[in-house]
């Protein structure tokens, strides 16, 4: 097997330049969430080029591509995002938005152009591949409607999946250092936050009460849960994040309607903050002597890699990229939420890495939803050989446990 190694390697190399066409065409046509159709499009006629077979508007304008191994062995999955953001370009490069006020300022555009590369890389050792693999190009990741919108229109069916994987660009490493071009690491545990977003509603009487000043009442008592959080247990480490629902709906019916969220690095603490914020919020009932309730909106699960797994891969990894290859333990998650957590609860398998894209030398070190945003390119090469090689050894192993 290592002369296919070493053909996964020469591949990805040969392939660089193609790789950061497509990603530079994607990142000057950005999509916003729910309208990727030329990004689809694009993404599926590479696919069919490949000779991999392609499903299309799946979960909106999402694309599965199947690539079928000419030897027996298990299905995995690999999962990219399209989307961009709503936000202006301020870059001054060559393939600068074209799209005033949207704006791939999240790395989709990478994850999209290393994806593709994978499956490009990996179609031409079909012959020894030992498995398939399913590639979901997915929609609407920010605002986090994508991936279930996917889940439900079958991207995970025929074959099924026994484990998901996927990456994001990152420039931040340990220690508050940048995680630079050529680096990649590998999150023991919590990868990225879940989160609860719920509604507050309190009825209260028009004619005796100052609503904004009670609004505020309210928000003061809330508040209370970072502190409860601090105290619990830092793993959590809990951000309640007010946002009201509308003008139009905040006094409707003598009612105060706030809209709230927390963060979370593990299911297991939701109870326990749930029922932290239920004490929180009688407390303001019994002492204001209002009705409250909570209409629970949206619950999302955090990215979460098996440490055991998590293991695996990175020993892997080690011996594949040596020092390059991080570990990450006992830290807290270094970015937000990402819906690749309904696809890893679903199948309840996968891992999710994050592939550096800093380059302190060159100036490249913005962070993530920023107009300054951008990426060294290299790591879009580094990206697809060394996760080409991981997909292939990981079917490969999985095949031969299964004999």
């Amino acid at each position: 097997m290592e002369s296919v190694r070493c053909a996964i390697s020469d591949t990805a190399s040969s392939l660089r330049d193609e790789t950061v066409r497509i990603r530079r065409r994607i990142y000057m046509c950005p999509e916003l969430p729910g309208d990727e159709r030329r990004t689809g499009k694009l993404v599926a006629d590479k696919l069919r080029s490949c000779g991999i077979d392609v499903q299309t508007n799946v979960g909106g304008y999402g694309v599965v591509g199947t690539l079928k191994g000419n030897k027996r062995g298990p299905t995995i999955a690999w999962r990219a995002d399209m989307d961009a953001c709503a936000m202006h370009d301020t870059i001054n490069k060559p393939y600068r938005s074209r799209i005033d006020g949207v704006k791939h300022a999240c790395g989709h555009d990478a994850h999209t152009a290393i994806a593709l590369g994978i499956a490009e890389t990996l179609a031409t050792v079909k012959n020894d591949l030992r498995g398939t693999i399913r590639f979901i190009f997915q929609p609407y990741e920010e605002g986090t409607q994508g991936a279930l919108r996917m889940i439900k229109d079958g991207a995970l069916e025929n074959p099924r999946p026994s484990a998901v994987y996927g990456l994001h660009v990152t420039n931040w490493g340990l220690n508050q250092t940048y995680l630079e071009a050529g680096q990649l690491s590998v999150n023991y545990g919590a990868a990225l936050f879940g989160w609860n977003l719920f509604k507050v509603i309190v009825k209260v009487d028009r004619d005796s009460i100052d609503l904004p000043t009670e609004q505020q009442v309210l928000i003061y008592y809330l508040n209370r849960l970072n502190k409860y959080n601090i105290q619990c247990n830092k793993a959590t480490q809990n951000v309640v994040d007010f946002r009201i629902v509308g003008k139009d709906s905040l006094f409707q019916n003598n009612m105060i309607h706030l809209r709230a969220s927390y963060r979370f690095a593990q299911t297991k603490y939701v109870d326990e903050i749930n029922k932290e914020l239920w004490r929180i919020i009688g407390e303001y009932r019994e002492n204001n002597n209002y009705d409250v309730a909570i209409e629970p909106l949206k619950l999302m699960p955090p990215v979460y890699n098996d440490e055991t797994e998590s293991e695996e891969a990175y020993q892997y990894l080690k011996r594949l990229a040596g020092d390059n290859a991080v570990p990450v333990r006992d830290e807290f998650p270094p970015h937000g939420a990402d819906d690749f957590a309904l696809f890893q609860s679903e199948l309840s398998r996968g891992l999710f890495f994050f592939l550096g894209f800093a380059n302190v030398e060159k100036g490249i070190r913005v962070g993530m939803h920023n107009p300054d945003f951008d990426i060294d390119e290299d790591c879009l090469e580094f990206g697809v050989r060394t996760m080409s090689i991981f997909l292939f050894e990981l079917l490969l192993r999985r095949a031969s446990l299964a004999v």
